[in-house]
């Protein structure tokens, strides 16, 4: 049986997050973005410190248990986990290992939108697509370092990425495919699903997936809309994903937001039928009734860590789910140039950047990741079986 983590501690601070939850959906319906996330965070903040005494009041409980009482991974579990296992996992990997019950551990969806600083909601206000050509690109240092952050910790990832910068930079998106990433696609032009029509959305994707493809030689499998823009009323998208040969779509972020708001979608993996495609939404921990946002990205910029690292811990270890995380490169980037922006928008772009570098390296060290097609593998061919020989190739590209 596992281990029984949830103390009082924990609990308290779950009290917090749910008080603070509350007014974050209320600041969120009403437009009060900054609000939602000052409320969230001051709950974050206070509840922190006992939440790292309670994990390591977790790891005493379970090295205390009879080593009888572990249950050993199944054949097919440790198929789709092991080669993705990363090296960093060895320490947490230890723990969990002399004398303690576990279940198998559970392969989360590392994924990364690679696209530039001036591609951003945030930046689209001040920088036009037709500037984007003038401004300095910090994308070849940003992705190379985010490369080699993945690679000390032996981590593969899906990698989102806009059709326009492997256009610009196709020897960048070589290279992360040669270091073992699956390359998917982010569109081409970055704009929200639900400022297009059907036939622009079309379009645009083809593009993207054509360059993408000539670009790497290999099948392009998974899409990612910008800012998870595939929400009420542009269900649409997902048939025409399907026309064009996609398995699995990951633009679904089961939230309250102003830009994205989709609070209501499934959050764990699922099959759209009628468009034969599987989605994969962004991870949330949903507590009492409330989605909350634990997928990566600006949360875990603006938000403590221990808030990510105990959502993630309630989803992988009580519900049993892999979850699926999100960044982007220029969000280790604090030297980027800054564009003119209102004091939000420099929040939501800027805050946070000279510590994303150190949280991330913390989640892959605490938790197991692998790329979407590794961790899914099992479920991709039920969405197309007639391209289950290229879903089969990406599969050993991202092994």
């Amino acid at each position: 049986m596992m281990a029984h983590w949830w103390n009082r501690r924990t609990t308290a601070f779950a009290l917090a997050i749910v008080c603070a939850g509350a007014v974050n959906v209320w600041c969120l319906r009403s437009g009060r973005n900054l609000g939602a996330l000052a409320s969230l965070a001051a709950a974050l903040l206070l509840g922190g410190q006992a939440l790292e005494k309670s994990e390591g009041a977790q790891e005493q409980v379970a090295a205390g248990m009879p080593a009888s009482a572990a249950l050993a991974p199944p054949a097919r579990a440790i198929a789709l986990m092991g080669p993705a296992r990363t090296g960093a996992r060895n320490q947490a990997t230890n723990r969990a290992t002399d004398g303690a019950a576990h279940f198998p551990e559970i392969c989360n969806a590392f994924t990364i939108d690679l696209e530039d600083y001036f591609h951003t909601e945030v930046s689209s206000r001040s920088v036009g697509y037709e500037q984007w050509d003038r401004l300095p690109s910090r994308i070849e240092a940003t992705v190379k370092r985010l490369l080699d952050l993945l690679d000390r910790h032996e981590t593969r990832a899906t990698v989102f990425v806009l059709g326009w910068v492997a256009k610009k930079h196709p020897a960048l998106i070589r290279e992360v495919a040669r270091r073992g990433h699956e390359i998917a696609c982010h569109s081409y032009r970055h704009r929200p699903v639900f400022r297009l029509t059907p036939e622009e959305f079309r379009e645009d994707t083809v593009l993207a997936k054509a360059i993408l493809e000539d670009t790497t030689g290999a099948p392009v499998l998974g899409y990612r809309a910008p800012n998870f823009s595939i929400t009420p009323g542009t269900e649409w998208a997902w048939t025409i994903l399907a026309e064009l040969g996609f398995l699995y779509d990951s633009s679904v972020n089961p939230v309250w937001h102003k830009l994205y708001a989709n609070p209501h979608a499934p959050r764990f993996p699922y099959l759209i039928r009628e468009a034969n495609l599987f989605e994969i939404p962004v991870a949330t921990w949903r507590v009492l009734g409330m989605n909350l946002p634990i997928g990566g990205g600006a949360y875990l910029r603006l938000l403590p860590l221990p808030y990510i690292r105990m959502g993630l811990s309630y989803v992988n270890d009580m519900e049993r789910k892999p979850v699926t995380i999100y960044m982007h490169p220029w969000e280790i980037d604090c030297y980027q140039p800054e564009l003119a922006a209102g004091w939000k928008s420099q929040i939501r772009q800027n805050w946070g950047l000279d510590t994303m570098e150190a949280k991330v390296a913390e989640l892959l060290r605490g938790r197991r990741f692998a790329p979407i097609v590794k961790v899914h593998a099992e479920n991709l061919p039920l969405a197309a079986p007639a391209t289950a020989t290229m879903g089969q190739e990406s599969f050993a590209r991202a092994s």
